[in-house]
């Protein structure tokens, strides 16, 4: 098996000309966002020297919670089933 990385590829690109181009570039469009600068607030008090702490995880807010919904029964699902083949049957 061979990989791309080993062949050239040649890549054309059609555009109209009676309309006008894009205003963003490909590059622009094609790169990964750039990273947000966060810059950090000076410290005003508190234990100095501690490093980091545990994050936003340990907060609680990082994870979602297990069950959001309330669990179907079957009798549920199985209403479900019936009413989408009822209206998605396919014309005779």
């Amino acid at each position: 098996m061979f990989s791309l990385a080993e062949r050239p590829m040649k890549i054309e690109i059609v555009v109209d000309p009676t309309k006008p181009a894009p205003a963003a570039s490909l590059a622009s469009r094609v790169a990964p966002a750039p990273a947000a600068v966060v810059e950090a607030a000076p410290r005003t008090g508190g234990r100095p020297g501690r490093g980091r702490g545990r994050g936003v995880a340990a907060a609680g807010g990082g994870r979602r919670k297990a069950n959001e919904r309330p669990q179907k029964t079957a009798a549920d699902l199985d209403a479900e089933m019936e009413d989408y083949t009822a209206h998605n049957a396919p014309a005779a």
